[in-house]
């Protein structure tokens, strides 16, 4: 596989993450827009994301190293507004709520419910240990990214956040073009047997429905999608980052189903994405960066 290369970058340059933020935060701003029609905060969220392309085009001003600091890493800020503008503009726009469709696409490609036939039998170990591996999504793929920044060129570095971030960006709008909750909140899953773990699973799981809030975010599976193109990096950095994290990959996809949180359908779409992302990324990475070396 080709490796990405580019230019040594100036502060003034315009990097292909931010040309990514950039038409993303257009793309919400014309969703936004729709959305005002039937709520007027949406102005609120679009005022948000033009502050957000102004303070980037100030930090890409700036040779400070506290500006490229933040230049580095300011999407730990951008993706997780993103995230938060899902709920609003399923609820703004009107959007048809998919578990029903998501649920009866697993049923037809599996004669049963895999979801609930995986946990059917429980080991409240296994339940407790998955729990909080899930947990560990978020901490998991920024510790990756602070290896790759500490120990590779700032060049991979940024192509690893691109690859990253656009792997987030595609998932979240898949989530607007089919919200869903996820199995765990459907009406039948009182005909099933409750998840039990030891000791912290409710407490993790309630935290993270606290910190979501109401979300759509099933279709494709980000968790999914974002772990494995997290195992496409990592090779990048050593044989042992790649293994801890293949493993660490392989154990979030497996709950994803066993907990309830994704309907097996999310999680075949979340590897299509991060084949996607994985194949057709270094090139759209390089057009990008063409406009920087020319």
């Amino acid at each position: 596989m080709k490796t990405v290369s580019a230019p040594q970058l100036s502060p003034r340059t315009w990097w292909p993450i931010d040309k990514l933020f950039i038409a993303n935060s257009a793309l919400m701003i014309c969703l936004l827009g729709l959305a005002a029609r039937n709520d007027a905060r949406a102005f609120l969220f679009i005022a948000a994301h033009f502050a957000a392309i102004g303070l980037l085009f100030v930090l890409s001003r700036s040779s400070s190293a506290f500006a490229v600091f933040l230049h580095d890493w300011y999407l730990l800020a951008y993706l997780p507004f993103c995230y938060k503008e899902v709920p609003y503009l399923v609820s703004a726009l009107r959007l048809h709520v998919a578990d029903l469709k998501l649920a009866n696409w697993d049923m037809m490609m599996w004669k049963a419910d895999p979801v609930f036939w995986l946990s059917s039998v429980q080991q409240p170990l296994l339940v407790e240990f998955l729990q909080l591996v899930y947990t560990m999504f978020i901490p998991g793929v920024l510790a990756l990214g602070i290896v790759l920044w500490l120990r590779k060129s700032r060049q991979e570095f940024h192509y690893g956040v691109f690859a990253v971030a656009v792997t987030f960006l595609i998932s979240y709008l898949g989530y607007l073009a089919l919200p869903a909750r996820g199995p765990r909140f459907m009406p039948y899953v009182a005909q099933h047997p409750s998840l039990h773990g030891l000791w912290t699973f409710t407490f993790f799981q309630r935290v993270l429905d606290t910190m979501e809030g109401t979300q759509y975010d099933c279709f494709p599976s980000g968790h999914v999608a974002v772990v494995l193109v997290g195992c496409y990096i990592a090779r990048k950095i050593s044989p042992a980052v790649f293994y801890v994290f293949l493993t660490f990959s392989m154990l979030i996809t497996f709950s994803t189903v066993y907990l309830r949180y994704h309907y097996v359908i999310d999680v075949i779409a979340g590897v299509a994405l991060a084949i996607l992302v994985v194949t057709a990324g270094p090139r759209i990475y390089r057009r990008l960066d063409s406009a920087n070396s020319a």
